[in-house]
């Protein structure tokens, strides 16, 4: 078997790097109007909304239903008046609705490629639409 030189491996490389997919769900880019609505459906759960730094949003796309998942990281004041660190959320877009569907803690440790595989499409067993 022959080898690849070093331009025919990048060339295959970046071919595959553009039809990437997260486990179940393919990369969706964001519509300013996606991430206005993420952006909203988060800070509803936040004590201090106007002070949310928003960072790491990335999006996939469920095969079958084509419902997106939207992942990224938040930071806003506590009670204290203090940023406590980027709070990991994931969001659920279907249609014009959305629901979040997890609000973590803040971490003190950040992994990219942590939060790029664990960013998949929000799939229960069945479908069940947002209200």
């Amino acid at each position: 078997m022959g080898k690849l030189s070093n331009a025919a491996l990048a060339t295959v490389m970046l071919a595959l790097g553009g039809c990437s997919t997260v486990e179940t769900g393919w990369i969706h880019e964001l519509t300013p109007a996606d991430i206005e609505v993420t952006k909203a459906t988060v800070s509803a759960h936040l004590l201090d909304p106007r002070s949310a730094h928003w960072s790491h949003m990335i999006a996939v796309r469920d095969n079958t239903y084509g419902d997106v998942t939207v992942c990224g990281m938040v930071n806003s004041k506590a009670i204290n008046g203090g940023y406590p660190g980027m709070r990991p959320y994931r969001v659920l877009l279907q249609g014009g609705s959305s629901q979040l569907v997890n609000l973590a803690p803040p971490i003190r440790l950040w992994d990219n490629a942590a939060h790029h595989r664990t960013c998949q499409p929000h799939v229960t067993g069945e479908r069940r639409y947002v209200k």
